[in-house]
């Protein structure tokens, strides 16, 4: 029976959990999947093609579960701190989204999604793609950090990382204002939908319909370590 691209994503991301992103190989994959390593190739021509799939699976998910119907400044907000649990909810998840090969599905069903309740609010294309590239690096960035264990305690000595992270957020949100208040950003009128359409726009088709990874169990987010008196 012929594999489905489906599957070997689910395949990837259970043996993910388990081994890390360093051990996991298409060799190892293979052998979870009881099938020999070339056959993977007819789906995925390399590893960054298959990381790109996993990542997609993972921001598919998170995106399903998001209310695209928000404002502007409570999209980036919420977007932020979703993306941030869902690469925890992954072992080096982080890594995973960095590294990934950017896809087909990610270009035609994953960015518009992203981009629409920006571009609901007049942004441009490109200035959506700036806003979330800007959030997104961040995000990236500061989980990545959390999800290596040297740097996680060092940051957990000096700072609440959940408080932090809200903090930068919040920056974010605030520099955006203020580029638009100062004329450096403009935007069009904002465009008003139906009742109808906003609550199709509240849930993203093209994403729930790429959401078809395993759930893994939550991983709790670091928080600061209190020092004793």
């Amino acid at each position: 029976m012929a594999l489905a691209p489906e599957r070997i994503v689910e395949v990837a991301l259970e043996l993910l959990n388990r081994v890390g992103l360093d051990a996991l190989s298409t060799r190892r994959l293979a052998e979870e999947l009881d099938v020999k390593g070339p056959s993977l190739y007819h789906h995925f021509r390399n590893k960054g093609e298959l990381l790109g799939q996993m990542a997609v699976a993972m921001i598919a998910r998170c995106l399903a579960e998001l209310d695209t119907s928000v404002g502007w400044e409570d999209w980036v907000r919420t977007l932020a701190h979703a993306s941030r649990r869902m690469m925890h909810q992954y072992r080096d998840g982080a890594r995973i989204i960095a590294a990934s090969s950017p896809t087909d599905a990610m270009r035609t069903d994953l960015i518009p999604s992203l981009e629409a309740p920006l571009l609901r609010a007049g942004f441009s294309v490109h200035q959506a793609n700036e806003i979330i590239g800007l959030m997104s690096s961040f995000v990236i960035g500061w989980t990545m950090n959390e999800q290596n264990e040297g740097m996680r305690e060092y940051m957990v000595s000096m700072l609440d990382l959940d408080e932090s992270f809200e903090l930068a957020i919040e920056t974010i949100v605030l520099g955006l204002e203020q580029q638009i208040a100062s004329g450096r950003m403009k935007r069009a009128a904002p465009k008003r939908a139906s009742a109808s359409k906003a609550a199709l726009a509240s849930k993203p088709a093209s994403a729930s319909k790429l959401a078809s990874a395993p759930k893994p169990a939550s991983r709790p987010t670091p928080r600061r370590r209190r020092r004793s008196a």
